[in-house]
């Protein structure tokens, strides 16, 4: 057959045997507390990077000259979150085995647990960078220990709060406050912040991960938890900038349900916000 058929896949993917960078689809929801959706984040991430530039005016390079690859969704069946865990968990695993540095995407905050504590059992030494309108540090949440509104908090019982650094934060209970202040995790986003955080870090391994709803929802709507208030799109690219050359060990950028912002901008804006971290990928120290 002469036709060529075009699998649904981010612009620029090339094939996995190839590849040095892994993006894969972590779209799930089963614990949203307020509007769920990110389930479908995938296609509408991947239809919306055709709507794009290969190239990045921000970091001067093309998505053509990297060698990533797209591995598509996870499958991950709606009400089985110890399921789901496991899967994401072995799955990053496995890419890690093969020496390609995994970028997730997708759904909610909970999936990106198991990628942080994949990269933390290789790097016990690593920082954990958390970009996010909400601390996600409870305890629980209706008594769940794991949600997406607990992550980060059960993430920092195993790396230890004093490698935490949160950008961003504007809403929580009281309770996460309270636990926020007491271990001094939370900052401003700002460049100088960042800048102060990355100097006191120095050569260590770092875990970048991004909640989109860091970003003001009158740019960002198509997100469950909207927080009036967040970063503009230009200082969230400048503070992803600053990672440039920095000993990145894993990445993700989460939290897109598509269908709450019918313009489609939502979906783009994750897109091009995974094209910059695929290229601060490339050029990661290793």
């Amino acid at each position: 057959m002469s036709h060529e058929f075009v699998l649904p896949l981010f612009l620029g993917s090339c094939a996995p045997e190839e590849a040095e960078i892994a993006l894969f689809g972590v779209c799930w929801d089963g614990t949203s507390s307020f509007k769920a959706g990110s389930r479908f984040a995938g296609f509408a991430v991947r239809e919306a990077s055709f709507g794009m530039e290969e190239f990045s005016f921000y970091q001067q390079q093309s998505l053509l000259d990297i060698k990533y690859c797209d591995y598509g969704d996870l499958f991950l069946p709606p009400g089985q979150k110890e399921r789901v865990l496991e899967d994401i968990g072995s799955a990053v695993k496995e890419i890690r085995a093969k020496g390609q540095f995994p970028i997730a995407f997708g759904g909610e905050h909970l999936v990106a647990l198991p990628l942080i504590l994949a990269a933390f059992a290789e790097h016990p030494d690593m920082a954990l960078v958390h970009f996010d309108a909400h601390a996600d540090l409870r305890p629980d949440l209706w008594g769940d220990t794991l949600t997406h509104a607990t992550i980060i908090g059960r993430a920092a019982d195993r790396i230890g709060y004093q490698h935490l650094f949160q950008f961003g934060v504007r809403s929580g209970s009281a309770e996460e406050w309270q636990l926020a202040q007491a271990h001094q995790t939370l900052r401003p986003f700002t460049l100088e912040a960042i800048d102060e955080v990355l100097t006191k870090l120095g050569d260590r391994p770092i875990y970048l991960t991004l909640d989109m709803d860091v970003l003001d929802p009158s740019l960002y709507p198509g997100t469950g938890t909207p927080e009036p208030g967040g970063i503009g799109w230009d200082l969230l690219i400048a503070g992803l900038k600053r990672f440039q050359g920095r000993r990145l060990v894993g990445m993700d950028c989460l939290e897109l349900a598509p269908h709450y912002d019918a313009t489609g901008v939502s979906a783009i804006t994750m897109a091009k916000t995974l094209r910059e971290m695929i290229i601060l990928a490339q050029g990661r120290r290793r």
